[in-house]
């Protein structure tokens, strides 16, 4: 956790945050504390009973043999997708892609959350679409996810015989052994010290033998069973775990280990601020990318700090860093004094306390004095406003999409793939962005990576969108015979609605052009075979039948 935020002040400024909920009040009456802590927290009940807080994190004892945490999510399993999607295909397909993109050691609270987005999702847009997506998300996320395991090369442990010196060697190392340099001499003064350190440690005698009763209690055979041994020894196995506070409940044997089950620093959020200063959370993410997305917040804020530098130094504002401040991202300096003077201006309420001072003079007297000095009654409260915006502004530099978006060429040609209602415009992007790879060194290799699967998802997007005369040309087509076919087919090439369509409405009618040419093909095949049929049958009147009578 930052150092500048702590579980006091979360549970002043923040009392709904979940972190909460794990650390209960200590009055001195363990009971009562925890009684009232149930109450207060009726629906944590049984995350109290199975996670405990460690530190900075809280961790929930899992036992070796426990189910993986793709086994404990319900909505995760094949029989729930398959009820929710209404068919084993897309049902198969929409675990797998999960599967894809959660990371390796995900728990059963990331499944849940990831699980229940994409059924929301399939919900609006319809399977077709969000599977796509899923999947080509779980491609590039496969290579990002691999553990370590995976990355290592196999390798082959096998006995190599021993190599034997040929006669030239055997010779070599005659000659070698008999120029070899003999030992350094030994030292002297280093022997004496050792002998003087071993004859101090060999006069050491036992004065007191500490005796464990738990382990003798516990550890003795004595006339116990082969269950009543292994119940003893997981029984001595157990430790308490202790932190710089003390105990803190956690016990666990050899076949168990703590499972994280989410950090304090993850869930500190926007929600957590003052409602006063809750406004600033959007502003900070304007400010980190800058340019186009955020350009005016970080002008806005440029116009500010040069404001107040202007009364401090009584100086005039120079026009140019006035009306036309920079749009690209600020800097952490730059971050600091806009932070320090949003909050001044948010939190400007001044009293005037009394207060007592004590002034020595030069010959030792001190003398005791009543004055008045103007405070800032909201001041810890500013200071806890002041860490959560800092902390979730250090949090964006963890995130490689948001860091990558405070370049102007990334954020630009993504901003443009995201505005697109074309796979040719999304074409057209992509090679810029090969360009400005690989001649104009404005991006790097990891940024066209992230930009070529975004116009990936942005082309899947694209794929079903469809206009109203594109569904009008997708009616004839499917209706068409195949003298109309044809026509439809010159239209295509030449009509200028046709030319006006855009490319993924046009690969959808030319898909439905040869299914339709596909159907008419069989229609005909289907239609010749039955004449020819009819053709070399015999009336059923005509048809002569033998009977063979055995002889006598």
């Amino acid at each position: 956790m930052a150092e500048q935020l702590s579980i006091e002040q979360l549970r002043k400024f923040a009392p709904q945050g979940p972190i909460l909920a794990f650390s209960p009040l200590n009055t001195g009456s363990p009971m009562q504390d925890w009684c009232a802590h149930l109450g207060n927290n009726p629906f944590r009940r049984r995350e109290l009973e199975e996670f405990a807080i460690l530190g900075d994190v809280v961790v929930r004892i899992a036992d070796e043999l426990e189910p993986e945490p793709l086994d404990r999510v319900r909505i995760m399993s094949l029989e729930y997708a398959v009820r929710v999607l209404g068919n084993e295909d897309d049902g198969r397909e929409f675990v797998r892609c999960v599967k894809a993109i959660v990371s390796p050691d995900a728990g059963q609270f990331e499944y849940e959350q990831i699980a229940a987005y994409y059924y929301g999702e399939i919900r609006k847009r319809g399977s077709s679409e969000v599977l796509g997506e899923m999947g080509l998300l779980g491609m590039q996320l496969e290579a990002v996810t691999a553990t370590n395991s995976d990355r290592e090369v196999s390798f082959e442990e096998f006995d190599r015989a021993e190599q034997k010196l040929t006669v030239a060697d055997q010779r070599r190392v005659h000659e070698a052994a008999k120029t070899r340099k003999p030992l350094p001499p030994r030292c002297k003064d280093f022997d004496d010290e050792m002998k003087a350190v071993l004859a101090r440690v060999g006069r050491q005698k036992v004065r007191r033998m500490i005796y464990d009763d738990l382990a003798s209690y516990y550890l003795e055979d004595g006339d116990k069973s082969i269950e009543e041994l292994d119940r003893d020894f997981l029984t001595f196995e157990n430790i308490e775990q202790y932190d710089e506070n003390g105990i803190i409940g956690l016990t666990m044997n050899g076949g168990q280990r703590s499972v994280v089950v989410f950090d304090v620093d993850c869930e500190v959020d926007a929600s957590c601020l003052p409602p006063e200063a809750r406004h600033l959370a959007s502003e900070v993410g304007k400010l980190f990318v800058g340019h186009a997305m955020g350009g005016n917040a970080a002008q806005n804020a440029r116009r500010m700090i040069a404001e107040a530098w202007a009364d401090q130094t009584r100086s005039a504002i120079p026009v140019s860093s006035w009306s036309e401040p920079s749009k690209h991202p600020l800097s952490d300096q730059e971050f600091e004094e806009w932070l320090s003077l949003s909050l001044d201006r948010i939190y400007d309420r001044k009293v005037v306390r009394s207060v007592r001072r004590l002034f020595t003079l030069s010959k030792g007297t001190a003398v005791e004095f009543i004055t008045d000095q103007e405070i800032n009654p909201d001041f810890e409260e500013m200071q806890y406003a002041g860490a959560v915006l800092r902390l979730l502004w250090r949090r964006q530099y963890s995130d490689f999409h948001l860091r990558s978006l405070r370049h102007e060429a990334y954020q630009e040609l993504y901003l443009a793939i995201r505005g697109t209602s074309d796979t040719a415009e999304v074409a057209e992007l992509k090679k810029q962005a090969y360009a400005d790879f690989k001649e104009r060194n404005r991006l790097s290799l990891k940024e066209f990576t992230a930009l070529n699967t975004v116009a990936k998802s942005q082309e899947v997007r694209l794929r079903d969108r469809f206009s109203q005369g594109a569904r009008q040309w997708l009616r004839k087509i499917e209706r068409a015979s195949s003298g109309g076919l044809r026509f439809l087919k010159f239209s295509l090439y030449n009509d200028p609605e046709a030319k006006a369509l855009t490319r993924q409405e046009k690969q959808r009618l030319w898909d439905a052009v040869r299914t339709r040419e596909a159907e008419l093909r069989l229609q005909a095949s289907t239609a010749l075979a039955h004449r020819q049929q009819n053709l070399f049958s015999q009336p059923a009147n005509q048809i002569r039948q033998v009977h063979v009578v055995p002889s006598a």
